[in-house]
């Protein structure tokens, strides 16, 4: 058990690491992290990373997705919404296949997803 036994308004322990800070990272370097690269940036356990990244997907913070069976990679959810002078109806990436945030990916698939229908 943690030695810090303060929690927070929601009755949660509270860590020194605060959420902006973890929001930070994913401004840092590429835009998207796993649990485990976030507990080893920070010193914390990776069920402590993934219980903190739950939180601000929760929160509206942040998203993920699931790729494959166990790879989850999370993202700032304020950097994943173009206004409409920024996008492009032309582009490929909105003719791509939709799909929902939290819906599994097959390993398979993954290519389709990201890149649309692949032949082969």
């Amino acid at each position: 058990m943690s030695e810090h036994t303060d929690r927070d308004e929601r009755g949660r322990f509270d860590s020194e690491i605060g959420d902006d800070a973890v929001v930070r990272y994913f401004a840092e370097g590429r835009p998207f992290h796993t649990a485990g690269e976030v507990a080893d940036r920070f010193g914390i356990d990776r069920s402590t990373a993934y219980r903190r990244l739950r939180r601000l997907a929760e929160d509206g913070r942040l998203e993920k997705v699931t790729l494959g069976s166990r790879t989850v990679v999370w993202w700032d959810a304020t950097d994943t919404d173009p206004t409409a002078e920024e996008a492009d109806a032309d582009d490929p990436l909105f003719a791509a296949p939709s799909f929902a945030v939290d819906d599994p990916v097959d390993e398979d698939g993954i290519d389709d997803v990201l890149y649309g229908e692949t032949d082969g």
